[in-house]
């Protein structure tokens, strides 16, 4: 596959993963940032599998399908990246949070992920649990304590 085929592969994917980047880094030149940086390395990474593979554009169940692998290898390399870079931003970048998502944002950035992996781009706990390179139960777990502290928060915000 060349190059180019490649980007126009992956450039319907381009929203999702913006998308995903500012779930955990919610500053948008940082979220950015986190795509280009993440589909750089998954290219680094899988280099040679994509040159050597053979893209049949006619085939659209096969696109498909390699789109989805590709996304889910950006993923993993998003997650990889935006959890240290979350981790290691100063206070001023985390006090910048959107305010009308303030419960979500004040999350772990792998619970985030974990949740909008789950209920929005609708992956099984065991696709979660390859982007994340985390164990099932953490997966769970995860996902468990999110919604816990999602619900929990909007209910005490509801009392009169």
């Amino acid at each position: 596959m060349k190059r180019s085929e490649f980007f126009s592969l992956v450039q319907p994917l381009t929203s999702k993963l913006y998308n995903f980047a500012f779930s955990l880094l919610p500053d948008d030149l940082q979220a950015e940032q986190l795509v280009v940086d993440s589909v750089n390395a998954f290219l680094l990474r899988e280099a040679d599998e994509i040159i050597e593979r053979e893209l049949d554009k006619e085939d659209k169940k096969s696109v498909q399908l390699l789109r989805r692998q590709y996304f889910k290898g950006m993923l993993k390399h998003m997650a990889e990246i935006g959890v240290r870079r979350s981790h290691q931003m100063n206070e001023s970048m985390r006090l910048s949070r959107p305010e009308e998502y303030a419960t979500f944002f004040s999350l772990d950035p792998k619970v985030r992920l974990a949740l909008k992996l789950r209920y929005e781009a609708q992956f099984v706990v065991e696709e979660i649990q390859e982007i994340l390179s985390a164990p099932r139960h953490e997966v769970i777990e995860k996902l468990h304590n999110g919604r816990f502290l999602l619900v929990s928060n909007l209910n005490s915000g509801m009392t009169p």
